[in-house]
């Protein structure tokens, strides 16, 4: 104490607050030694002892186990805390039936004729002493009492006052706590403490004490009992009375426990104290939840000849009255989730969900306005009723024009709905957020960030000297150097003459059904088969919709979105499967239908398992357009009908230019495009195949693998990455002279590129310096590779080859043995030198037969020696 003085005021503090101790009482007590003027601590102070909160928190840790989800004791965690926590501040109003005993401090104020203050301590024998009036008799009356008999003593005695009296100090006592509780002891406490704050002091009653039974004992007798779940359920706290000194509070423990679990509000472990019905335990645990099924709620009960069950019904009063005992386990179950009178409306409306079923309720009472109950791309020309018909909640579709059980009401599109049905609207395919867009300033915004990027891109390339570049590129097809702008322009145009191909996509309208398609395919057996029919060909959503009863081929169409502008109405097709004498048979129906769509010919009966195939008109093609690059006079992308040449679009675009170089063209065709995407794909995997079997061959000493197949692989993996153009050597020439060989039929996402004259002859591989030389007629393919500086000694000699401006390529001649017609070299035109791949190979091969010889030479000498 000593040594806690003697640190700063701050300090002093700073440590009070981290032990929880009162400075100022800690100070009076300090400096005041007389024990009856020694004021009552604002928190109940233990006296002695040791704390064993810790080894009380790691027991009931133990005990817990690692089932984080295992019910709790209610209750307990109310009084878990400690002093601190409960202070009783002196400036609160001191009630009227406050006990006045010996230690309590009287602040007597009297005014009027005479202005006196008295401060008076009530002595052990329960007397104040007035200095003047002499002593009055005060403990173990009420301080309203007091406070009466205090005023009427000076209206006795003194004319013309008038008299304040309050509690200066309080007593302090101490009280005693025994039993299950965390922290039992002595502790000092003022005369405002009750049961309750004595025991959060205490830290609280341990898992083994009983809630319902806390005693309050004066000189050995019991008088007063705690029942905690009233203060704690109820907010009762007329039992929750004042210490005095001495008094001790005895904690019993446990009495009789039951498990509540389930749809209640509170699952826990509750404590009984008198007999209790199925309908008091369940009301302590607050009520089962809406969810909760009571009209089976399991007791499980341990007897000794083994677990019990009960199953009792608590919408009756036989349930809500059986009578609980000690280790009952009282489980309620989550009712039924499923959706009773109610229709379920899903899509594109504006509020999906439950809504409440009513005999004769109709589609058109559900769904009672198009711009209020649906959204904007809502399709009115197509929904479906799903309706479960059996126990096994095996569906049947019902399909109707949902405009018009809308806008009539008694036509036959305006479906009767049953309990459970849900009805299904789906989308027509319109970009709603685009078209119904009436904010425009985010559109100023958005381009005037668009704008921005863009300068500070053209800044970044000025400022790099790349100005060019970006204003430029490459096409990677055809080596065709074009304007970004115009590649964009042709794009789009591209993309406005051209359809979108819906056959290569996964429709919306197919993501829609999916869930219904899976289910009427799972319900499926040997005696019924799906039933789902496949829409294909000319129409807006091709792909497999639910088969409605007695549908109808407009229907089905409406379905699918309707015809698209190439169906070709005079001739469609069924494909049908049919199992014929225990055989599975495919047979095709002709149909018309224009026909059938006029009301025409026969009714159309549709089966289950149906394809329906809407042919395209002939000679109907989607995106039929070439792009002409390079020295056309009129470049940029056409369409063109089928049958069409190079010399019809050329033609169409105004001839080429004076500065045109028609050998050196280049063609480039989707469809070889992806050939050679898929033949580099081939390549990749079998190089990759003979890399792995290269590196699992055993490497001798003296003939090392130069590069690590992990090198190859990375050359592998670059060749995956390498970029496919589909070029197609043509003669650009011939074309136009109308050859027939030469002038080729267009297809569709053709490229042609026409460059300018480049008088240049280029010189690449295995020389001494590759270059590119000027064009000169009548120079050979060894002028120009002297001019190069000759070969190197790598070289492939054998192997050089010339690769045309048009693409093809051209083996000059030099051999020795045989001669062929060698062509002459022509601008544009490229010498390749090959490497000769068996060059490091000799070298190894030298390197062995030295060695060879060198052991030879060995051997004979120690022969010969």
């Amino acid at each position: 104490m000593a040594q806690f003085k003697n640190l700063p005021k701050a300090q002093q503090e700073q440590l009070a607050r981290q032990y929880g101790v009162d400075l100022s009482a800690l100070e009076s007590a300090n400096n005041n030694g007389n024990d009856d003027k020694q004021p009552a601590p604002s928190t109940p102070t233990r006296i002695g002892g040791t704390d064993n909160a810790n080894t009380t928190k790691r027991t009931s840790s133990a005990n817990k186990g690692d089932d984080a989800q295992a019910l709790k004791p209610f209750g307990y965690d109310f009084l878990a805390g400690n002093s601190a926590s409960i202070n009783t501040f002196e400036d609160l109003p001191l009630p009227n039936d406050y006990l006045v005993g010996p230690g309590d401090t009287l602040d007597i104020q009297v005014f009027g004729k005479e202005n006196q203050e008295y401060t008076l301590t009530v002595k052990r024998n329960g007397f104040i002493h007035f200095p003047k009036y002499g002593p009055m008799q005060v403990a173990g009356q009420t301080f309203g009492g007091v406070r009466a008999q205090i005023k009427a003593m000076f209206a006795e005695r003194v004319i013309g006052v008038d008299v304040s009296v309050d509690i200066g100090a309080m007593r302090t006592m101490q009280v005693y706590l025994s039993g299950d509780v965390k922290q039992p002891g002595a502790y000092n406490v003022n005369g405002l403490t009750t049961i309750t704050q004595a025991l959060l002091a205490g830290g609280g009653i341990k898992p083994s004490g009983s809630l319902r039974d806390v005693q309050l004992k004066r000189d050995g007798t019991v008088i007063a009992e705690l029942d905690l779940y009233d203060l704690l359920l109820a907010g009762d706290s007329s039992d929750d009375v004042r210490l005095l000194k001495g008094d001790t509070l005895f904690v019993p423990s446990r009495g009789a426990q039951v498990a509540v679990d389930g749809e209640v509000l509170r699952p826990a472990l509750y404590e009984l104290r008198s007999n209790h019905t199925l309908a008091d335990v369940v009301n302590m645990a607050g009520g089962a939840l809406p969810e909760g099924y009571l009209s089976s709620v399991s007791v499980k009960r341990v007897t000794e000849s083994g677990v019990k069950q009960f199953s009792l019904d608590m919408t009756q009063a036989s349930g809500q009255n059986f009578r609980i005992k000690n280790g009952d386990a009282i489980q309620i179950a989550k009712s039924n989730d499923a959706l009773d009178d109610a229709v379920i409306l899903r899509g594109e409306v504006a509020r999906q969900g439950a809504y409440h079923f009513a005999p004769g309720m109709a589609v058109a009472d559900l769904v009672t306005d198009t711009k209020r109950d649906l959204k904007p791309n809502a399709d009115l020309d197509y929904a479906l009723v799903v309706r479960e018909i059996d126990a096994e909640r095996h569906i049947r579709v019902l399909q109707f024009d949902l405009g018009n059980a809308i806008t009539s009401p008694r036509s036959v599109d305006n479906l009767p709905l049953k309990a459970r049905d849900q009805v299904f609207v789906f989308s027509n395919g319109i970009d709603s957020a685009f078209w119904d867009q009436v904010d425009f300033d985010g559109l100023d915004d958005q381009y005037a960030n668009q704008q921005a990027r863009r300068q500070a891109t053209n800044n970044a390339s000025m400022q790099s000297g790349n100005a060019y570049a970006t204003a430029t590129q490459i096409d990677p097809e055809t080596g065709a150097e074009v304007s970004n702008a115009q590649q964009q322009t042709e794009q789009k145009l591209a993309q406005v003459i051209s359809e979108r191909n819906d056959e290569e996509e996964r429709s919306l309208r197919e993501q829609e059904l999916e869930p219904i398609i899976e289910r009427l395919k799972e319900q499926a057996n040997n005696r019924y088969t799906a039933a789902i029919v496949e829409l294909s060909g000319a129409v807006k959503y091709p792909g497999v919709y639910p088969l409605p009863e007695n549908a109808s081929l407009e229907q089905l169409l409406a379905a699918a979105g309707g015809l698209t502008e190439a169906a070709y109405l005079k001739q469609a097709e069924i494909t049908r499967r049919e199992v014929i004498d225990d055989r599975l048979t495919v047979r095709h129906y002709p149909i018309n239908v224009a026909n059938v769509l006029n009301g025409k010919g026969h009714a159309l009966n549709i089966r289950s398992q149906d394809r329906i195939n809407i042919k395209t008109k002939p000679n109907w093609h989607k995106n039929n357009n070439i792009e002409l690059q390079g020295e056309v006079r009129f470049p940029g992308v056409y369409a063109f009908e089928r049958g069409e040449t190079i010399q019809d679009v050329i033609e169409r675009a105004g001839g080429l230019t004076e500065f045109a170089y028609p050998k050196g063209a280049v063609f480039s065709r989707e469809r070889l495009k992806r050939q050679e995407r898929e033949r580099l794909k081939m390549l990749n995997r079998q190089l990759k195949q003979e890399i792995s079997s290269l590196a699992l061959r055993r490497q001798t000493n003296s003939a090392q693998y130069t590069t690590s197949p992990s090198d190859a692989l990375s050359l592998a993996d670059e060749l995956q990455n390498a970029e496919a153009v589909g070029r197609m050597v043509i003669s650009l020439p011939r074309a136009l002279e109308g050859d027939d060989i030469a002038n080729i039929m267009l297809e569709s996402g053709d490229k042609l590129y026409v460059p300018p004259k480049n008088p240049v002859v280029s010189i690449m591989g295995e020389v001494q310096f590759a270059s590119n030389q000027l064009f000169e007629p009548g120079m050979t393919v060894s002028d120009y590779l002297e001019s190069a500086g000759g070969t190197k000694q790598q070289a492939d000699t054998d192997r050089i080859y010339v690769v045309r401006a048009d693409g093809s390529v051209m083996m000059p001649n030099n051999s020795y043995w045989f001669s062929r017609q060698q062509e002459d070299l022509e601008p544009g035109d490229t010498i390749i030198v090959p490497i000769d791949t068996d060059y490091l190979d000799g070298l190894s091969t030298a390197s062995t037969a030295t060695q060879i010889l060198y052991q030879l030479g060995v051997a004979w000498k120690a022969v010969k020696d």
